[in-house]
């Protein structure tokens, strides 16, 4: 199975929906998700990300399935000399300010993520998406992802960025501060997850796309990002 992780298109976040380049960056993914093909497609309920689905919905005539779960994470902001901030856009230096480099097993006691809502929002994310991925047939045991009925779909889901690479960082037992610091997705991008299965039994989640926009260049339309993380472009 191939997991699209895809993110909403350029967001306007006051009216919880997309801008008017957002429409046309979600027309262009429609069109490329139409050619590559797409077997499920699943949706946040946030507007943002509804808007963005319509497009490929309405194109490949498929209905999606919202996931409550998928929705942009919330209450983990903090205050600071940034201003109040998600933890998720802090900035790396904060992260890698300390001698100690963490392990997927430690992170949660670094400041400022030893607070008990960043634990919990990452545990019912994992259940979340260990009972996502059971229902298309691939049931977690330990550390490892048991075949229970060997998928080729193409499952689409949109979401949000600070969400998919909080689920990236679970798939892929990566310590999150290291992916929310040094990894971005882009509005509209795709990253795409195999499920590897090497073999009949197992099967290990690998990142084989990270932010990918080709559609964008497609329809040429600029890929530059905007906002606050073109401030040094």
């Amino acid at each position: 199975m191939r997991l699209l992780i895809i993110r909403h298109a350029d967001p306007d976040y006051a009216n919880n929906t997309i801008t008017e380049y957002g429409h046309r960056e979600a027309e262009a993914l429609a069109r490329q998700l139409q050619a590559e093909g797409v077997d499920r497609m699943y949706c946040s309920p946030l507007g943002r990300a509804i808007h963005t689905m319509r497009y490929s919905a309405d194109l490949l005539k498929m209905e999606a399935v919202i996931e409550d779960w998928t929705q942009e994470l919330s209450g983990l902001e903090v205050d600071g000399e940034w201003g109040r901030i998600g933890l998720w856009d802090l900035p790396g230096e904060v992260y890698r300010a300390g001698e100690a480099h963490p392990a997927f097993d430690t992170w949660r006691r670094m400041p400022p993520l030893d607070e008990a809502r960043v634990g919990e929002t990452m545990d019912r994310l994992a259940r979340s998406s260990d009972a996502f991925l059971a229902r298309h047939g691939y049931a977690r045991e330990g550390r490892r992802y048991r075949v229970v009925r060997s998928s080729r779909e193409r499952v689409a889901v949109f979401c949000h960025g600070a969400f998919g690479l909080a689920w990236v960082a679970h798939l892929l037992e990566i310590p999150l501060p290291l992916v929310w610091a040094g990894f971005w997705l882009p509005p509209s991008s795709v990253t795409t997850i195999l499920m590897e299965e090497r073999s009949p039994h197992w099967a290990i989640p690998r990142c084989i796309g990270l932010g990918d926009v080709s559609h964008l260049y497609a329809a040429g339309l600029p890929t530059r990002p905007r906002g606050l993380f073109a401030l040094n472009q």
